[in-house]
């Protein structure tokens, strides 16, 4: 009895494609990185057998990355993290940062802003995701949210009323989007198994 798993694509245009166990799908990946790529019907019905090991490509294959995208992905928006711990996340956060002497918090916070993270999401299992591709948010995005868009604004006199109107948007919408998500289009989710964390590049030798 045939299972699923990844497979070099029989169709040659890509490193993998994903087989159900019965037939291939439109589920495909390169060096890592999924996408979709509709098969015809005769290319449905393309032996399983016939693709062989030999033909494998070099690169990693997308489990062996930690490929957070798989054919089964839930939707992020079924796992929307809840206003209360939205709001339980924050306190953490403001309490980490003393606790940690700030500079451990920094730390932390570098290591894990790559992952759609910050230290109080890590310790909670939530994480930041993009709306448009629904993929954790970058280290670029993480800064820009958390150092820009919050912490900053929190050094000035208007920073309170600034949270205050953050955490009533928080509220009333239905994505439990504050003004800093509507912003850049994230929502944060409960993502406790990783299913979401980033997929690590693979490293090419150099010269290779």
């Amino acid at each position: 009895m045939s299972v699923s798993s990844w497979e070099p694509d029989p169709t040659g245009r890509h490193q993998y494609r994903w087989w159900d166990g019965e037939q291939w799908t439109d589920q495909v990946a390169d060096d890592g990185i999924q996408s979709v790529d509709p098969v015809s019907a005769s290319e449905t019905n393309l032996s399983h057998e016939m693709v062989s090991p030999v033909s494998q490509p070099s690169s990693p294959m997308p489990g062996e990355l930690g490929d957070q995208f798989t054919p089964d992905s839930p939707d992020p928006f079924l796992m929307l993290s809840s206003r209360g711990k939205r709001f339980g996340g924050f306190i953490l956060e403001i309490l980490l940062i003393p606790v940690t002497l700030i500079v451990g918090w920094l730390i932390w916070a570098l290591i894990v802003y790559s992952r759609g993270q910050t230290p109080a999401k890590h310790v909670l299992g939530m994480r930041v995701v993009r709306i448009a591709d629904q993929r954790a948010a970058s280290f670029g995005l993480m800064a820009l949210r958390e150092l820009v868009l919050k912490i900053v604004p929190s050094m000035f006199l208007l920073g309170l009323l600034w949270d205050v109107i953050n955490g009533i948007a928080l509220l009333v919408d239905d994505r439990h989007q504050a003004l800093w998500d509507k912003m850049l289009k994230t929502v944060v989710i409960d993502d406790p198994d990783d299913i979401f964390k980033p997929v690590p590049r693979p490293r090419h030798p150099l010269g290779g």
